[in-house]
């Protein structure tokens, strides 16, 4: 069957973080939550668990096989049961696990906001080597994260990456485990947006090698896949016994998923594929759409290229606008998400995995502010 992803849904009034904490005149396009209804089999699941009015603690023997069965169908790649370690969500365990090793934490930027907050928050330093930007194509730059590592035995990746949009290739990937072992540092990736890619395969980090295997701990979740972020849960794939020991007694305080958060992500991974192939189809469009009106109406502007998950990293300063994320809030009335907290002052990140009519309509509101500018009245 066809999915429509143009339906407008109201979300003003639901109990939503994106749309509530806006104005109803505000266009929210920042905390990175979609604005489509997830897939049937996710509500058909949770509908039983509510049907059958019991809600203790749960736990899923089928889980782990449907996992397993998951990266073999999505990555070819054949996993162990015993390495899946379910999670109640996925941003308690980037902070716990800053503890696995002793020292600071390498983590690149511009980054997820709240992975770079993490090893902070567990009171650990971090050490930041800022990726390098040829023409707004972000990469790992290995001469600066060989300079800066210093005495840190833990890296952070965040693959898709948030908030750039890089999918990094096989040979990159390649290139930092190289630059991990020689440093013996474990790596902990955060994949939360592995399923929404666009121009190029996602490698899981564990399948990158031997050495990536057994010295990693892997996070997927189907939060911003499925659109399911406000049914916290994750899992982590731990191949190395001894690093899943170390893991667990880390993470011990951590409380078990929810039993309808369970039973929302195994129909997510064993249910829901046509459904994610239609979402990615469409938000490739979207994509597509945004960078054409991009280069069209604003062609100063600087942005990337995604090649994964549905958040575009903009710098409108070349349009004269010396605070965009202000700008924004004040004049179209458009709310995103500032760069700052990701490490870079003055981009702006715009959230587009939203119906196109309301993507058009945030492009529509900046055209029509910044002529106002050229030719204030």
């Amino acid at each position: 069957m066809r999915y429509n992803f143009d339906e407008v849904i109201e979300r003003q009034g639901a109990g939503s973080v994106k749309w509530d904490m806006a104005p109803p005149d505000v266009l929210p396009m920042f905390v990175a939550d979609m604005d489509f209804r997830t897939a049937p089999p996710i509500i058909e699941a949770i509908r039983k668990k509510v049907d059958h009015g019991v809600f203790g603690y749960g736990r899923d023997l089928e889980f782990p096989a449907v996992i397993k069965k998951w990266f073999h169908d999505e990555y070819g790649a054949a996993i162990e049961e015993e390495w899946i370690v379910v999670l109640p969500a996925i941003v308690p365990v980037l902070v716990a696990v800053s503890h696995l090793r002793e020292g600071p934490v390498l983590i690149n930027t511009p980054n997820y906001h709240v992975l770079l907050a993490a090893p902070l928050k567990a009171g650990k330093e971090t050490i930041l080597s800022p990726l390098k930007n040829t023409n707004e194509y972000y990469e790992i730059d290995f001469e600066d994260i060989q300079a800066r590592a210093g005495d840190a035995r833990l890296f952070y990746l965040c693959n898709p990456h948030n908030p750039v949009g890089r999918v990094y290739r096989r040979e990159e990937l390649e290139e930092l485990s190289a630059f991990v072992q020689k440093r013996n540092l474990v790596v902990i990736s955060d994949e939360a947006h592995c399923g929404l890619v666009y121009d190029q395969p996602h490698i899981p980090w564990f399948t990158v090698d031997e050495w990536a295997a057994e010295h990693s701990v892997t996070i997927m979740g189907p939060g911003k896949t499925y659109n399911i972020p406000g049914l916290p849960f994750g899992f982590a794939i731990i191949p190395s016994q001894k690093l899943r020991e170390e893991f667990a007694r880390t993470c011990y305080a951590l409380p078990h998923p929810g039993i309808l958060n369970v039973a929302a992500a195994k129909a997510a991974y064993g249910q829901c594929q046509e459904w994610r192939l239609q979402l990615v189809e469409y938000l490739r469009d979207n994509r597509n759409y945004l960078e054409k009106r991009l280069r069209a109406s604003f062609p100063a502007a600087k942005f990337t290229h995604v090649e994964g998950t549905y958040l575009q990293w903009i710098d409108f300063r070349p349009l004269g606008i010396e605070n965009p994320y202000q700008w924004l809030r004040e004049y179209p009335k458009i709310l995103p998400s500032d760069g700052g907290p990701f490490g870079i002052d003055g981009y702006v990140r715009i959230n587009f995995g939203t119906p196109r009519v309301r993507l058009a309509e945030a492009l529509d509101r900046i055209e029509r502010n910044l002529k106002k500018i050229a030719h204030p009245s």
